[in-house]
């Protein structure tokens, strides 16, 4: 009796072991995946916070030197209009100066178009806000820049029209809009706690993309050369051919 007692103790002994150890690394197992998911997560939402204030950052620097090419032309209109006779002198430091504002939309369609989004980032206020700084910046590129240009290529000709030009209303547009995007721009950094230094590394890396590409596309340039130059070729024998029947 005592010995089937001590073999039931024994045996519920080693159960409970062989329980434990089981749980034990069951819970190491899902522990280490939840960690591991976890460290993905951050990955991901970190990425694609840089890759948006960096989109961010370039739009705002390429949109400000619009603003500096705005002044210079208003400069140079103050001076001409002043003196008539520089008109004929003054059509290239004039076009010069006419603003052009071209960027790409693509990480803002991705931004915009993920429904995922808000989940990966966890911070709806800062979602807002980077859509905020893209309506700003499409509002800047047609109520600015567009706007501009459709009237100051005919002023840089026509002394009229230079004369007529409202280039200081402009120029309060473009102010405005600048410090709306800069304000976004910088309430982002603050809410992602991104630092300059930290997005100065993140454009570095994305600058090295951009030339190791570079050589690829020089070459297909090249390529694309010498195939217009063949198709050239094979037309002008077409034609010398088709003179040739018509003769």
């Amino acid at each position: 009796m005592k010995k089937d007692r001590t073999q039931m103790i024994s045996l519920l002994k080693r159960f409970l072991m062989t329980l434990a150890a089981t749980t034990v690394s069951i819970i190491l197992t899902f522990g280490t995946t939840a960690i591991i998911d976890r460290k993905k997560q951050k990955e991901a939402k970190r990425e694609m916070v840089m890759m948006v204030l960096y989109d961010m950052h370039e739009s705002l620097e390429a949109a400000e030197q619009c603003g500096e090419s705005l002044k210079d032309f208003f400069d140079t209109q103050l001076d001409v209009v002043a003196h008539p006779q520089k008109m004929d002198d003054i059509y290239a430091p004039l076009a010069a100066s006419i603003p052009a504002y071209d960027y790409t939309t693509t990480t803002e369609n991705i931004f915009k178009s993920n429904i995922e989004t808000i989940q990966t980032i966890g911070n709806i206020f800062f979602v807002e806000t980077v859509s905020s700084f893209y309506d700003h910046r499409s509002h800047y590129k047609y109520d600015v820049v567009d706007a501009f240009q459709t009237k100051a290529y005919d002023a840089a000709v026509r002394y009229e029209s230079l004369r007529s030009l409202d280039s200081p209303a402009f120029l309060f547009i473009s102010e405005s809009y600048l410090r709306l995007m800069r304000g976004d721009y910088e309430q982002c950094m603050q809410m992602m706690r991104v630092s300059e230094k930290d997005l100065e590394a993140f454009t570095v890396r994305q600058q090295k993309y951009r030339e190791a590409t570079r050589g690829d596309e020089s070459e297909r340039t090249i390529e694309s050369a010498l195939e217009q130059n063949r198709r050239r070729n094979a037309l002008q024998q077409a034609r010398e051919a088709g003179d040739k029947e018509l003769e």
